[in-house]
């Protein structure tokens, strides 16, 4: 299942067609079924509101990426169906019917998840938890088609439970959310609060009954805001900085001219809201499309030289630089390398066997060699990258320093110590990764002997890393490995502190954690 969801998430093709299926079913089903005048009532004008919001953001929400594809094809079905569910539900005198919609206890959850999932920025925090409210999501809507009496009973309670899950999240995993980011922990107590309070409000509070399916909507949208479009909206504007601002200035002035010939169209000709909002609809549907046959065609292999050509037309110079320049350090070193530790050995092979019938010299060929495989394999393990799994990250780490320790054939013993439930948001994981490797690989190098101590912590939004171990006497300057690491750190805003006392030397780091960062790197 997981599979087929993954494989369904990655076709972006397939999730563009979904989407304006979708817009289309959406704009002939009110066009020809739902009345709308100038004089509709408040209410059925929030709907329309509500799917226009909708119907935007999933088009919008087809052109980012999420970390986690599977997020983004949850994203589009919640958007689709709360639509609908908005429609059918848009004529009921009270809130209490929505027990009756088969779709209410899916769109429940779907919100309750999606929310989570980009609080997290994807971490699978409360997995067991989420996992038994989609099964109970599941029974509930099973027992639609066996009993109207039990799917109503089952309604309402999976309704109450999903509502409570931020707030059954807070109190089972207070220990595991302690790593997590403030911004995180608040945006979690935020949602934990207003679901209960808006469920007692909308379904056991039936005074003035008649404007809470208002309220309902409202609320809809108010999470949606908060939580799933300013995340959106906060990718596009990194993005959009990145762009030429000759372009940007081109785009905004065609949005403005488009909205000013609609409303003049609407105005001129005097059409009822009806035709107003089927011309609307047909705009963003024609824009859909478009958007469709530019993905179907640059996606082509044909147009590899075409893409290349609009980056460079539409990106700024600064990030084609950046671009550029993004692996000279790592081509660097590996050119050193290949320079100072292969071409030499390879050179004296060379030398070596113009004397190969000399059994001294056939020796002295198998040393060298030997010595070559070992470097090759030495670096090829320190460009091992740091593999994404589901392992916590204290195991990782371990397993890191035990490669170090068996590649230097060291002696000392490294003791560490994380902390509880260690958990880093992507980047800083790999981040955090390549300091301790090259602390570690430092520290096993040049230690004098005795332990080797490291220790992780998280708090406050920062990450503290502290390495100590014994060393024979104080360096003049830092070698090329910390002083790159000092570089690297002091880019991402933290601080570097090497220490020497009695003969015990000892590196400090700290490094706040950049939740923009964070979320960029989540959702592209």
């Amino acid at each position: 299942m997981k599979q087929f969801v993954k494989l369904i998430s990655k076709n972006s093709l397939l999730l563009w067609w979904l989407t304006i299926f979708n817009h289309l079913t959406l704009m002939i089903y009110i066009y020809y079924r739902i009345p709308l005048d100038f004089s509709t009532d408040f209410s059925l004008q929030m709907v329309l509101l509500l799917i226009i919001a909708l119907i935007v953001f999933s088009y919008i929400c087809n052109i980012v990426t999420f970390r986690y594809s599977e997020l983004k094809l949850w994203l589009l079905l919640m958007m689709f169906l709360i639509s609908w569910q908005s429609i059918f539900n848009q004529g009921v005198a009270s809130t209490l019917l929505h027990f009756f919609d088969i779709l209410h206890p899916l769109n429940s959850f779907l919100l309750v998840y999606s929310s989570l999932s980009i609080i997290f920025l994807g971490e699978k925090i409360g997995e067991e938890l989420l996992s038994v409210s989609f099964v109970l999501t599941l029974i509930t809507i099973s027992s639609y088609l066996l009993s109207p009496s039990i799917f109503l009973f089952l309604s309402l309670f999976a309704s109450f439970f999903l509502n409570l899950v931020p707030l059954i999240l807070l109190i089972l995993y207070h220990k595991e959310l302690k790593s997590k980011l403030k911004y995180q922990r608040r945006n979690l107590w935020i949602l934990a609060l207003i679901l209960p309070l808006s469920y007692f409000f909308l379904y056991i509070n039936t005074t003035g009954s008649g404007v809470m399916n208002l309220v309902w909507y409202l609320e809809i949208l108010g999470i949606l805001a908060f939580v799933h479009f300013k995340t959106i909206v906060s990718s596009l504007q990194k993005k959009v900085s990145e762009l030429k601002l000759s372009y940007i200035k081109a785009f905004s002035h065609l949005f403005l001219l488009v909205i000013f010939l609609l409303v003049g169209i609407f105005i001129i000709f005097r059409l009822d809201l009806n035709t107003s909002f089927l011309v609307l609809n047909i705009m963003l549907l024609l824009f859909g499309i478009c958007s469709e046959e530019l993905i179907r065609l640059f996606r082509s292999a044909e147009m590899l030289d075409a893409r290349d050509y609009v980056k460079v037309l539409f990106l700024k110079r600064n990030r084609m630089v950046k671009s550029l320049l993004a692996n000279e350090d790592t081509e660097q070193q590996f050119s050193e390398f290949l320079h100072n530790e292969i071409l030499q050995n390879v050179m004296a092979i060379k030398n070596f066997n113009q004397y190969s019938s000399n059994q001294a010299f056939g020796e002295q060929i198998n040393l060298v060699t030997e010595e070559l495989v070992q470097r090759i394999r030495e670096r090829m393990d320190y460009y091992q990258p740091m593999v994404e799994t589901d392992e916590q990250l204290d195991i990782q780490y371990q397993g890191l320093i035990n490669r170090i320790v068996k590649r230097y054939h060291a002696e000392n013993e490294v003791v560490t110590q994380f902390p509880d439930h260690f958990r880093l948001l992507s980047p800083y994981d790999k981040i955090a990764y390549r300091l301790v490797e090259e602390l570690a690989t430092n520290a096993v190098k040049y230690a004098s002997g005795g332990t080797i101590s490291l220790k992780i912590d998280v708090n406050n939004d920062a990450i503290f890393i502290i390495s100590e171990n014994d060393c024979l006497q104080t360096e003049k300057s830092l070698g090329y490995g910390l002083k790159n690491m000092s570089n690297k750190i002091s880019v991402l805003g933290g601080q570097m502190q090497i220490f020497e006392n009695n003969k015990r030397f000892r590196v400090e780091i700290s490094l706040p954690i950049d939740k923009e960062l964070c979320y960029e790197n989540f959702v592209n």
